[in-house]
């Protein structure tokens, strides 16, 4: 697997990503995010909303996905030469 990786440029950026990240936490620890409501300062509050978002998310596609679906038949019926 490595043997078909471009080394100099999987390098330059892992040091790109590694410098965003270096900044980023920097940044947080200098620019600490405001809370504008009570429910936001639970701990772990938005990993469980994005959790929660991504299930109620994956139902709605699953519903949809029921509703627009069609038979194997349909698609003989139809689309048949």
């Amino acid at each position: 697997m490595w043997d078909k990786v471009d080394k100099p440029n999987f390098l330059k950026t892992l040091i790109v990503v590694a410098i965003a990240l270096i900044l980023s936490f920097i940044g947080e620890a200098y620019f600490p995010e405001e809370k504008h409501f009570n429910f936001e300062k639970i701990p772990f509050f938005e990993g469980l909303f994005g959790i929660f978002g991504a299930l109620v998310l994956f139902m709605v596609v699953k519903i949809v996905g029921f509703l627009v679906s069609r038979k194997e038949e349909d698609y003989d019926k139809y689309y048949s030469s």
